[in-house]
């Protein structure tokens, strides 16, 4: 959609699929090919590729190929911007506890931690959407009513309804947001719905331009007829009534749920209900209503696995409120040492399953009933790497993902052990964290291990379709030991 907003001036992306090939999720009207995802990603891009193109025509190269166009995506629109985002969600615990260690520790879990880390550096909505609705509720929750100007409600207003255009289901975050506003702010809420009118209006022209009614969804009208099939058994836009199995899943699943990929946001629940009972009781309750919509909605669509995907990415915009839960409840607590030093041993393997899964392959097969251990770790140890700073610096095999390591472990230690100093108990709470990261990842480690035949055909198929392809890892590593005579 955005190459065909830009090359062709249209919205419509037939030309594009009759040049790039079959793509899937799309919706289709007259015979007219549309983008089935929320617009907002497809929009943003649009002036970052039209610059690419621009610099390539001026300096005389070859046009951007879809390799290159979709990396200046990812970086432009996405990666980017959530390194701005993490910054202020930083300066936000900051403010909420007085704490640097808490800041630096919360926004290294929740920026390396959580789903906004794979989903956080590919051309899709998730952690764009996660990233806009979250904004919103920092700006509305910190400073008190009466201190809040009308400017501040209008552009909270305005990312709650930006949200919705990069991901039509965040809507539901939005709904449990407005009812917060109104509570807090009663008659000054009229601010913040003044503010997402413009974004409701231009998502609602989208809609009427390619599907006749401001109201009228892509899920509507699916091309791919499995898909629509499934839409079409409910007629409440697809939504049905949660299935229990389903909301298990996603939460707790080894394959797929969010507190096996992001164990320490178990301690974002802990600390809403704690702030239920002991305060703030309003932003508590918001964040586990948001959360209770959001798993509700996930486990009454049809398709709720999501497909190939690194946890239940349809809700990654419930992980920074759980992760904000954690700062609220940092300070009411009797016992710092505690908290901080089980978010401490929750936090090292979040971030070792999510980094791993971002940077190597964050598209899970669904056969795997451990997909760190069945998938990605054994894709690393054949020797399939991906693209990285590392293979544009000439490292070889396993090699090339050194940089991004030194950065992530320099990050996680640097906080780390800042969290351990503030406990004033270093050594005792560097020991607790290891051990409750141990306990964490040992058991996971075992889970599952015998493969099956699905899973083996998946990891064929996987392996088949690695991009660089494997023999062109060889023979640069080939290169690299006659280069060096080893």
């Amino acid at each position: 959609m955005t190459r065909a907003i830009v090359d062709f001036g249209e919205l419509s992306i037939n030309r594009v699929v009759a040049d790039w090939g079959y793509v899937n999720d799309k919706a289709i009207v007259a015979g007219r090919l549309y983008s089935s995802k929320a617009p907002g990603t497809s929009l943003l891009g649009a002036p970052v590729y039209w610059v690419q193109r621009s610099v390539a025509r001026a300096l005389k190269l070859a046009p951007p190929s879809r390799l290159a166009i979709t990396l200046a995506l990812r970086l432009g629109t996405v990666a980017l911007p959530m390194c701005v985002f993490l910054f202020f969600f930083g300066q936000w615990v900051w403010r909420v506890t007085g704490s640097l260690a808490a800041r630096d520790l919360l926004m290294v879990g929740l920026g390396l931690g959580t789903m906004l880390y794979p989903y956080g550096v590919l051309f899709v909505g998730h952690a764009q959407a996660a990233a806009l609705v979250f904004s919103s509720f920092m700006l509305l929750s910190t400073n008190p009513p009466g201190e809040t100007t009308s400017s501040r409600l209008v552009g909270a207003g305005t990312l709650a309804g930006l949200s919705v255009v990069f991901e039509y289901q965040v809507i539901f975050v939005v709904v449990v947001l407005s009812v917060y506003v109104l509570v807090r702010y009663r008659a000054a809420a009229l601010f913040f719905f003044l503010g997402a009118v413009p974004p409701a209006v231009a998502l609602g022209a989208y809609h009427t331009i390619l599907f006749g009614k401001p109201w009228d969804l892509p899920f509507g009208h699916l091309e791919n007829r499995e898909f629509a099939s499934l839409h079409n058994q409910v007629k409440l836009f697809g939504l049905r009534m949660p299935n229990p199995v389903a909301a298990w899943t996603v939460l707790f699943s080894v394959p797929l749920g969010l507190f096996v990929f992001s164990p320490f946001l178990l301690v974002g629940v802990a600390g809403t209900i704690y702030g239920i009972v002991k305060g703030p009781r309003l932003e508590s309750a918001t964040i586990l209503g948001l959360t209770i919509c959001m798993v509700c909605f996930l486990a009454g669509v049809p398709n709720w696995r999501a497909g190939w995907c690194v946890g239940p990415r349809y809700i990654a915009s419930v992980t920074p409120f759980l992760a904000a839960s954690i700062a609220l409840a940092w300070n009411r607590l009797r016992s710092q040492f505690v908290l901080s030093a089980v978010v401490v041993g929750l936090i090292l393997p979040s971030v070792l399953l999510n980094v791993v899964s971002g940077a190597v392959y964050p598209h899970y097969p669904e056969q795997f009933d451990n997909p760190i251990f069945d998938l990605t770790l054994p894709l690393l140890s054949a020797g399939y790497v991906p693209f990285s700073l590392g293979w544009l610096l000439r490292l070889p095999g396993l090699w090339s993902l050194a940089p991004l390591a030194i950065a992530v472990l320099g990050a996680l230690s640097f906080c780390v052990i800042a969290t351990a100093i503030s406990s004033r108990r270093p050594l005792a709470h560097a020991c607790v964290a290891v051990t409750i990261a141990a306990l964490f990842l040992f058991p996971l480690s075992r889970y599952g291990r015998s493969p099956s035949p699905a899973e083996a055909r998946a990891t064929v198929l996987v392996r088949s379709t690695w991009d660089p392809p494997r023999r062109q890892l060889l023979s640069q590593m080939t290169a690299k030991t006659r280069l060096t005579g080893q």
